[in-house]
C-alpha cells in the first residue's frame, strides 16, 4: 500500500471544544465513507491550526487517508472562534443548547473584536500582499447594542436574548474548566439546566460546583430534566449554608421609608471609581514590562469583574 505524505496540523482545544462531538454510530459512518469515498471536503485551517474537519483529520491521520486543506486568513484568535460558530451553527443536528452556547461565543467574540477597534487595537493594516479571505467578515460594531441586533436579526431573536445567549455561554466558559464532562452533558442535551440555572451555577466555588454538579449527574437515568436540576441548585444571592439573622423588632414609625433603588444607586455613583482608575493604570502603566505574576493576578481579576459584570447585565435583562 502506498504510503501518503499527511501533513501534521496543530490542533487548538479552545477551538476543537466549539465542535459539537458526534455519536459513536456517527463517527463509525464517517470513517466507512471517507474509507469508501476518500475525503472529498477541504479541512479547513488558519495559521496551520485546524478549524474545521476535526473528525475528519482524526481518521485520516489514522488511516492514512490523504486529504487537501483550504487556508482562511483571520486578524486574530477571536475572528477565527466568531467564524467557527458560525460555520457550526449552519449545521442541522446541534441541540437547543449548543446553539444557544454558540450564538453566544459569536456574540462575545464579535462584541470583543467591535471593543478592540474602538481602541484602535487588532485593527487591519495595509501589507504589501494580502491573504485573501474565505469569509464575509461581519461588520464588527463598537457598539455591543449593534452587535447584538445584527446577530437577532440574522437568527430571528430578540437583541436582549442575543445578551443572555452571551451571559450563558460565559458561564458555560467558566464551568467547563472545572467540570468538563458535565457541561458537554448540558451541550448534548443530556442534562436540562435552563440559563438562570448556569449563571447561578457558575458563581459558586470551585469546590461546590463540583458537589453540585455531582450531585445532577449522579441521578440513575439517561436524561435529566428541569425540574431536578432546578431543585439542586440554589439561586443567586441565597446562601444555603449560612442561617438567616434574627430581624430586629421596629416599630412601624421607626422604619425607614423603603427606596427599591438604593443599593442601585450607591452601586452606579461607585462603579466610574473602578473605570477611572482601570484607564489611569492602562494609560500610564508599562503593561509589557510587567512580570507574569502581575500579569496573571490582573488577568484573574479582571475576568472575575467581567464575570460578575456580565451576571448583572443578565439579571437586569432578565427582569425587563
Amino acid at each position: 500500500m502506498k504510503a501518503h505524505n499527511i501533513p501534521t496540523l496543530k490542533i487548538n482545544e479552545n477551538f476543537k471544544r466549539l465542535i459539537p462531538p458526534l455519536s459513536s454510530e456517527e463517527l463509525q459512518q464517517l470513517e466507512q465513507n471517507l474509507v469508501r469515498d476518500g475525503c472529498r471536503e477541504p479541512l479547513c485551517v488558519w495559521n496551520d491550526t485546524l478549524i474545521d474537519g476535526h473528525n475528519r483529520y482524526e481518521i485520516c491521520t489514522r488511516l492514512q487517508i490523504p486529504f487537501i486543506i483550504r487556508r482562511i486568513h483571520f486578524e486574530s484568535a477571536e475572528e477565527a472562534t466568531a467564524w467557527i460558530c458560525a460555520n457550526q451553527l449552519g449545521r442541522r443536528n446541534i441541540t437547543d443548547e449548543t446553539r444557544k452556547y454558540l450564538i453566544g461565543k459569536r456574540f462575545e467574540m464579535e462584541k470583543l473584536i467591535g471593543a478592540h477597534n474602538a481602541f484602535g487595537i487588532n485593527q487591519h493594516k495595509k501589507k504589501k500582499e494580502v491573504k485573501p479571505k474565505m469569509w464575509v467578515e461581519p461588520p464588527f460594531e463598537k457598539s455591543s447594542k449593534s452587535t447584538s441586533k445584527r446577530l437577532g436579526e440574522e437568527y430571528r431573536v430578540s437583541h436582549a436574548t442575543i445578551d443572555k445567549y452571551g451571559a450563558y455561554s460565559h458561564a458555560l466558559d467558566s464551568l467547563v474548566e472545572i467540570v468538563p464532562a458535565f457541561v458537554q452533558k448540558i451541550l448534548s442535551g443530556q442534562i436540562k439546566i435552563s440559563q438562570t440555572s448556569i449563571i447561578d451555577l457558575a458563581q459558586f466555588s470551585p469546590q461546590m460546583i463540583q458537589q453540585l454538579s455531582k450531585r445532577i449527574s449522579d441521578e440513575a437515568v439517561e436524561f435529566i430534566g428541569y425540574a431536578s436540576t432546578r431543585q439542586a441548585i440554589p439561586k443567586r444571592q441565597e446562601s444555603p449554608k449560612t442561617p438567616a439573622p434574627p430581624v430586629p423588632t421596629i416599630s412601624v414609625k421607626d422604619m425607614p421609608v423603603y427606596d427599591p433603588d438604593a443599593e442601585i444607586s450607591s452601586l452606579v455613583l461607585t462603579i466610574p471609581s473602578w473605570i477611572s482608575s482601570i484607564d489611569r493604570t492602562r494609560s500610564s502603566a508599562n503593561l509589557q514590562g510587567i512580570s507574569s505574576n502581575a500579569r496573571s493576578k490582573l488577568d484573574e481579576e479582571l475576568s472575575r469583574l467581567k464575570k460578575t459584570i456580565d451576571t448583572m447585565l443578565f439579571a437586569i435583562k432578565e427582569e425587563m
